[in-house]
């Protein structure tokens, strides 16, 4: 038989049988997606009532200003300069949607693909009164294994104006092996911290920390999609 592929009224059975082949390929990826998606739930911490466990941190209610009255935690430095301090070991009892914080933290860690995301804000009240300071954001992971101590500096590098008030905010994604993270590692810390002049500390705010391995699902909706894109080219 001759035709061009594509033209129902040539071969209305071919393409109906290979539409019919297509279905159930196309739902097992949705599937699979579906079952990736939820293997590791989410680790999420948005400090609806309290600090979650965060360390060195302290729990505002309604701060900063313009940040749609939700609350966060402030790390606060007493003196500027090179500051980092422990802000979330995740512990063995229940917290972030999880039973077990560690267990979970693990399990999206070692998935390979888990990102931690989070949000950092600056307002006026993070800086002394009138102050012009050149600031710096940090973050670090620590972990028992050969990567130990991992840095990240800079993530943030920008300059506060005398008198400068508005709230200015960002948001960062990290994967667990930028943060140093390697499988086979058996506890993790999560750092933050700022850098400025001596004589200017920086307190920021922190919110909607979440550990999700939505890479992975991310590929996996992809991979559905190029199904679905082929099964209309049959069609």
């Amino acid at each position: 038989m001759t035709g061009k592929r594509g033209e129902r009224g040539h071969f209305p059975h071919t393409f109906l049988l290979e539409e019919n082949k297509m279905k159930p390929i196309f739902i097992g990826m949705a599937l699979l997606f579906m079952v990736s998606a939820s293997a590791h739930a989410d680790l999420v911490y948005t400090f609806n009532s309290d600090a979650e466990g965060f360390q060195n941190v302290s729990w505002q209610a309604n701060a900063p200003a313009g940040w749609g009255n939700t609350p966060t935690v402030m790390q606060t430095h007493t003196v500027g300069g090179w500051q980092m301090q422990m802000t979330k070991e995740f512990s063995w009892g229940p917290g972030g949607g999880s039973a077990n914080q560690q267990l979970a933290m693990q399990a999206l860690a070692n998935s390979g693909t888990a990102k931690i995301a989070f949000d950092v804000m600056v307002d006026g009240t993070s800086f002394p009164p009138a102050s012009g300071v050149w600031y710096q954001f940090n973050a670090v992971g620590n972990s028992d294994g050969t990567q130990g101590w991992t840095q990240i500096d800079k993530l943030i590098d920008a300059w506060q104006n005398v008198g400068q008030s508005d709230l200015r905010t960002w948001h960062f994604e990290l994967t667990f092996a930028q943060m140093g993270w390697q499988p086979g590692d058996t506890w993790f810390q999560f750092w933050t911290g700022s850098n400025s002049a001596a004589e200017n500390p920086v307190n920021f705010y922190l919110d909607n920390v979440i550990i999700t391995p939505e890479p992975a699902a991310l590929t996996l909706l992809g991979l559905c999609g190029l199904v679905l894109i082929r099964q209309r080219r049959i069609g």
